[in-house]
Order: structure tokens, then C-alpha cells, then sequence
């Protein structure tokens, strides 16, 4: 988490604004929200992506294991009482609230165990509610300059292991690969992939 809290002040650089951006809008776009939800962003770091959706929540909850991406996150929101934030680790912790909606954006190859966290997740849903999760699609290693001193725990993942999430925990997927990142002479992939019950 070190690596999360001391890079927070100046997270927000030009490049993630405009990438997160993009991907809040291409989840959006995917998921054509018809009514207002009660939304939670799970590793909302500062909020980049989660607060491109307080227009269509009725509550949003931004929840993140680092205090200081917390901090940037609520002096964002300060004046708006539909959004709140907490500091927990729901690979630890457990959380008593219900969602329509939960969404995550690069938070998922940081996680000990992401298949044991869709079924936490699938936990916290409303009977009709849905995940939608931006990550990296599956890549060699090199996404990263330092993976250890970063906390990456995984290289991207596969739409073969994101249907077999879906398989084991009995929801549908639909998955699409939604913007591409070039960087180190290549290209890297980031796919949606929203689960529902």
C-alpha cells in the first residue's frame, strides 16, 4: 500500500485523467444505465474512474485499501452527500451494504485472490445488480516497470479465466476489449468484462 499512498498527491496526472475517462465512458456506454443505482467503486484510488458515474448513482460508495488515494478521493467529493468513501480490504474485511452496481478499474491485478473476490462482490449485489470490471487483458509482465514495488499480483487476465469466474460463481459475462494502451513499443489491451446475476 506505500506504493499507493505516496504516489497519491500527484496521481492525477493528464494521462490517467483522459484514459480513465475513456473507459468510464465506454462502461457507461456498455452498461445503459436506465435508472439511478447505488453504485460502488471497488480500489476507487482517487476516484478517476467510479465519480464518471455520480450522475447515474443515487449513493456512491468509492471503497480502497490506501488512505492517502482516499483523501484526494473525499476532497473531491466534499461538497456532494450522495458520494462517500472507506477504507477497507474486502479481501479481509467484510462489508454490510448491498449494490445495483458495482464497478472496478485496475484494481483487480493487484488482488491476492480476484477469483474469491467476484464471489465477495457477487455477495454484495441486489437481486438484478451487475460487476463491471476494467482491467488489463492478459500481458507478459512488461505493463509495469516494477510489478513487486508496484503490488501487481497479476499479469492481465485472459477472457478464458474471466469465464471461468463467471462459470464457477454462476453469473453471465459479457466481455469486450475497450481500449488499448501503447507503451514500451507495444500495445497492451484493457478489457470490460461486467458479470451479472
Amino acid at each position: 500500500m506505500s506504493h499507493f499512498n505516496d504516489k497519491a498527491a500527484e496521481w492525477d496526472n493528464e494521462g490517467k485523467i483522459k484514459m480513465m475517462a475513456v473507459l468510464a465512458k465506454k462502461t457507461l456506454e456498455r452498461l445503459s444505465l436506465a435508472r439511478k443505482l447505488d453504485i460502488m467503486d471497488f480500489g476507487c484510488g482517487t476516484g478517476l474512474f467510479g465519480l464518471e458515474m455520480a450522475d447515474y448513482a443515487n449513493t456512491l460508495l468509492g471503497i480502497d485499501t490506501s488512505s492517502g488515494m482516499l483523501e484526494v478521493f473525499d476532497k473531491k467529493t466534499q461538497d456532494d452527500s450522495s458520494v462517500e468513501s472507506l477504507l477497507i480490504d474486502l479481501e479481509k474485511d467484510s462489508l454490510d451494504r448491498k449494490f445495483d452496481l458495482i464497478v472496478s478499474s485496475m484494481a483487480f491485478h493487484h488482488l491476492n485472490d480476484p477469483d474469491k473476490m467476484i464471489a465477495t462482490l457477487k455477495s454484495l449485489l441486489n437481486p438484478d445488480g451487475k460487476i463491471a470490471i476494467v482491467d488489463l487483458d492478459e500481458e507478459d509482465g512488461s505493463f509495469h516497470p516494477d510489478n513487486e514495488g508496484m503490488g501487481v499480483k497479476h499479469y492481465g487476465f485472459s477472457k478464458d479465466r474471466l469465464s471461468s469466474w463467471a462459470e464457477k460463481h454462476k453469473l453471465e459475462l459479457d466481455h469486450s476489449l475497450i481500449n488499448s494502451i501503447e507503451k514500451n513499443d507495444r500495445e497492451y489491451h484493457q478489457f470490460l468484462a461486467i458479470f451479472s446475476k
